[in-house]
Protein backbone atom coordinates (compact mmCIF):
# COMPACT_ATOMS: atom_id res chain seq x y z
CA UNK A 1 0.00 0.00 0.00
CA UNK A 2 2.92 1.75 1.05
CA UNK A 3 4.11 1.53 -2.50
CA UNK A 4 1.44 2.58 -4.06
CA UNK A 5 1.08 5.78 -2.75
CA UNK A 6 4.81 6.76 -2.73
CA UNK A 7 4.22 6.22 -6.95
CA UNK A 8 0.92 8.40 -6.90
CA UNK A 9 2.40 10.91 -5.19
CA UNK A 10 5.80 10.81 -7.23
CA UNK A 11 3.67 10.95 -10.23
CA UNK A 12 1.68 13.92 -9.40
CA UNK A 13 4.76 15.93 -8.46
CA UNK A 14 5.87 14.60 -12.01
CA UNK A 15 3.08 16.14 -13.60
CA UNK A 16 3.34 19.33 -11.07
CA UNK A 17 6.65 19.75 -12.32
CA UNK A 18 6.35 19.88 -15.76
CA UNK A 19 3.06 21.96 -15.80
CA UNK A 20 5.08 24.39 -14.25
CA UNK A 21 8.19 24.26 -16.03
CA UNK A 22 9.85 25.44 -13.19
CA UNK A 23 11.82 28.61 -15.29
CA UNK A 24 14.42 26.45 -16.63
CA UNK A 25 12.85 27.19 -20.04
CA UNK A 26 16.10 28.76 -21.04
CA UNK A 27 17.67 25.28 -21.09
CA UNK A 28 20.42 24.98 -24.20
CA UNK A 29 20.31 22.30 -26.11
CA UNK A 30 21.93 19.36 -24.80
CA UNK A 31 22.54 20.55 -20.90
CA UNK A 32 21.17 19.60 -17.85
CA UNK A 33 20.22 21.57 -14.87
CA UNK A 34 19.18 20.86 -11.10
CA UNK A 35 15.40 21.79 -11.07
CA UNK A 36 14.84 24.84 -9.47
CA UNK A 37 11.53 23.85 -6.31
CA UNK A 38 8.64 25.58 -5.74
CA UNK A 39 8.01 25.63 -2.08
CA UNK A 40 4.77 23.33 -2.34
CA UNK A 41 6.89 20.96 -4.57
CA UNK A 42 9.49 20.89 -1.59
CA UNK A 43 6.91 20.15 0.52
CA UNK A 44 5.12 17.59 -1.32
CA UNK A 45 9.04 15.97 -1.60
CA UNK A 46 9.39 15.96 2.27
CA UNK A 47 6.02 13.77 2.86
CA UNK A 48 7.06 10.94 0.40
CA UNK A 49 10.53 10.93 0.11
CA UNK A 50 13.86 10.96 2.27
CA UNK A 51 16.44 12.18 -0.25
CA UNK A 52 15.17 13.58 -3.29
CA UNK A 53 16.98 14.84 -6.45
CA UNK A 54 15.55 16.79 -9.43
CA UNK A 55 17.08 17.82 -12.87
CA UNK A 56 15.52 18.89 -15.76
CA UNK A 57 17.42 18.17 -19.53
CA UNK A 58 17.16 19.82 -23.05
CA UNK A 59 18.47 17.48 -25.92
CA UNK A 60 18.18 17.95 -29.64
CA UNK A 61 18.29 14.48 -31.95
CA UNK A 62 22.05 13.89 -30.97
CA UNK A 63 20.78 11.67 -28.22
CA UNK A 64 17.80 9.25 -28.54
CA UNK A 65 18.31 7.39 -24.85
CA UNK A 66 19.21 7.85 -21.57
CA UNK A 67 20.78 5.12 -19.37
CA UNK A 68 20.32 5.92 -15.26
CA UNK A 69 21.81 3.69 -12.62
CA UNK A 70 23.07 3.84 -9.01
CA UNK A 71 26.41 2.53 -7.97
CA UNK A 72 27.06 1.19 -4.65
CA UNK A 73 30.15 2.04 -2.75
CA UNK A 74 32.03 0.27 0.75
CA UNK A 75 34.36 1.68 1.78
CA UNK A 76 35.21 3.72 -1.72
CA UNK A 77 35.12 0.06 -3.94
CA UNK A 78 32.51 -0.18 -6.14
CA UNK A 79 30.25 -3.26 -4.77
CA UNK A 80 27.14 -3.09 -7.71
CA UNK A 81 24.55 -1.61 -8.77
CA UNK A 82 21.44 -1.05 -6.77
CA UNK A 83 18.71 -0.13 -10.07
CA UNK A 84 19.08 1.13 -13.54
CA UNK A 85 16.56 1.97 -16.20
CA UNK A 86 17.10 3.14 -19.91
CA UNK A 87 14.30 5.19 -22.19
CA UNK A 88 13.98 7.09 -24.92
CA UNK A 89 14.35 10.38 -24.98
CA UNK A 90 13.04 13.32 -27.35
CA UNK A 91 13.48 17.06 -26.76
CA UNK A 92 12.92 17.96 -22.92
CA UNK A 93 12.37 16.14 -20.00
CA UNK A 94 12.76 15.51 -15.69
CA UNK A 95 15.10 13.09 -14.11
CA UNK A 96 13.77 12.13 -10.57
CA UNK A 97 15.96 10.41 -7.85
CA UNK A 98 14.22 9.56 -4.57
CA UNK A 99 14.65 7.66 -1.36
CA UNK A 100 12.22 6.70 1.35
CA UNK A 101 12.13 3.97 4.27
CA UNK A 102 9.88 1.37 3.36
CA UNK A 103 9.08 0.86 7.38
CA UNK A 104 9.38 3.01 9.90
CA UNK A 105 12.12 2.87 11.26
CA UNK A 106 13.70 0.16 9.65
CA UNK A 107 16.99 0.48 7.72
CA UNK A 108 15.12 -0.68 4.22
CA UNK A 109 14.71 2.07 1.57
CA UNK A 110 12.74 2.04 -1.54
CA UNK A 111 15.31 3.39 -4.17
CA UNK A 112 13.48 4.99 -7.09
CA UNK A 113 15.16 6.94 -10.47
CA UNK A 114 12.56 7.63 -13.23
CA UNK A 115 12.69 9.73 -16.11
CA UNK A 116 9.73 11.57 -17.63
CA UNK A 117 9.56 12.68 -21.21
CA UNK A 118 7.43 13.36 -24.54
CA UNK A 119 4.80 12.37 -22.36
CA UNK A 120 5.52 9.65 -21.03
CA UNK A 121 7.41 8.18 -17.24
CA UNK A 122 10.01 5.36 -17.00
CA UNK A 123 10.76 3.97 -13.98
CA UNK A 124 12.51 1.92 -11.73
CA UNK A 125 12.64 0.94 -8.11
CA UNK A 126 14.55 -1.43 -5.67
CA UNK A 127 14.58 -2.22 -2.22
CA UNK A 128 17.76 -1.96 -0.29
CA UNK A 129 19.45 -2.52 2.83
CA UNK A 130 21.29 1.07 3.73
CA UNK A 131 23.47 1.24 6.87
CA UNK A 132 21.86 0.39 10.74
CA UNK A 133 24.63 2.24 12.70
CA UNK A 134 25.82 5.14 11.02
CA UNK A 135 26.30 8.54 12.68
CA UNK A 136 25.59 11.09 9.94
CA UNK A 137 24.25 10.73 6.19
CA UNK A 138 24.85 13.18 3.48
CA UNK A 139 23.59 14.08 0.09
CA UNK A 140 24.64 16.08 -2.84
CA UNK A 141 23.99 17.04 -6.35
CA UNK A 142 26.37 18.57 -8.99
CA UNK A 143 25.76 22.13 -9.33
CA UNK A 144 24.41 21.44 -12.54
CA UNK A 145 23.10 24.76 -14.64
CA UNK A 146 22.82 24.66 -18.15
CA UNK A 147 25.64 22.01 -18.06
CA UNK A 148 26.71 20.59 -20.90
CA UNK A 149 25.61 16.91 -21.17
CA UNK A 150 28.78 14.48 -20.67
CA UNK A 151 29.42 11.08 -20.81
CA UNK A 152 28.19 9.26 -17.68
CA UNK A 153 27.46 12.10 -15.12
CA UNK A 154 27.52 11.89 -11.31
CA UNK A 155 24.14 13.41 -10.59
CA UNK A 156 23.45 13.15 -6.76
CA UNK A 157 25.15 10.99 -4.16
CA UNK A 158 24.41 9.98 -0.46
CA UNK A 159 27.05 9.47 1.97
CA UNK A 160 26.11 7.21 4.93
CA UNK A 161 29.43 7.75 7.63
CA UNK A 162 29.68 6.30 11.32
CA UNK A 163 32.61 9.00 11.91
CA UNK A 164 32.05 11.18 15.37
CA UNK A 165 33.98 13.36 13.10
CA UNK A 166 32.43 16.15 11.01
CA UNK A 167 31.26 14.59 7.80
CA UNK A 168 30.94 16.86 4.69
CA UNK A 169 29.36 16.43 1.13
CA UNK A 170 31.11 15.28 -1.92
CA UNK A 171 33.43 18.15 -3.12
CA UNK A 172 32.30 20.02 -6.73
CA UNK A 173 35.50 18.66 -7.62
CA UNK A 174 34.52 15.54 -7.50
CA UNK A 175 31.58 16.07 -9.77
CA UNK A 176 33.37 17.66 -12.16
CA UNK A 177 35.82 15.24 -12.44
CA UNK A 178 35.06 11.71 -10.50
CA UNK A 179 37.99 9.44 -11.62
CA UNK A 180 40.58 12.18 -10.17
CA UNK A 181 38.81 12.45 -6.85
CA UNK A 182 37.09 9.15 -6.21
CA UNK A 183 39.21 8.70 -2.60
CA UNK A 184 37.00 10.68 -1.51
CA UNK A 185 34.64 8.08 -1.11
CA UNK A 186 36.88 5.83 1.12
CA UNK A 187 35.50 8.83 4.11
CA UNK A 188 32.67 6.72 3.85
CA UNK A 189 30.87 3.49 4.72
CA UNK A 190 28.43 3.65 1.81
CA UNK A 191 27.90 5.71 -1.09
CA UNK A 192 25.21 5.70 -3.32
CA UNK A 193 25.37 7.43 -7.12
CA UNK A 194 23.21 8.60 -9.29
CA UNK A 195 24.95 8.22 -12.81
CA UNK A 196 23.53 9.26 -16.07
CA UNK A 197 24.60 8.48 -19.62
CA UNK A 198 22.86 10.18 -22.49
CA UNK A 199 22.86 8.60 -26.30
Amino acid sequence: MRKILFFTILTLLVFSLIACDNGNTNLKANTISETKLTEREQAILTTTANQSFIFDFNVDDKYKNVDLWVEKYESGKLVGKVNDISTEIKNKGTIIFTTSNTIEESNQALFTISVHNDGSTAAGSNQETVPKDYLSIVSGSNPLDNASITDQMILASICYSSSEDEVSTLSSDFYRDADKHMDELKDYEVVYLLRSEFK
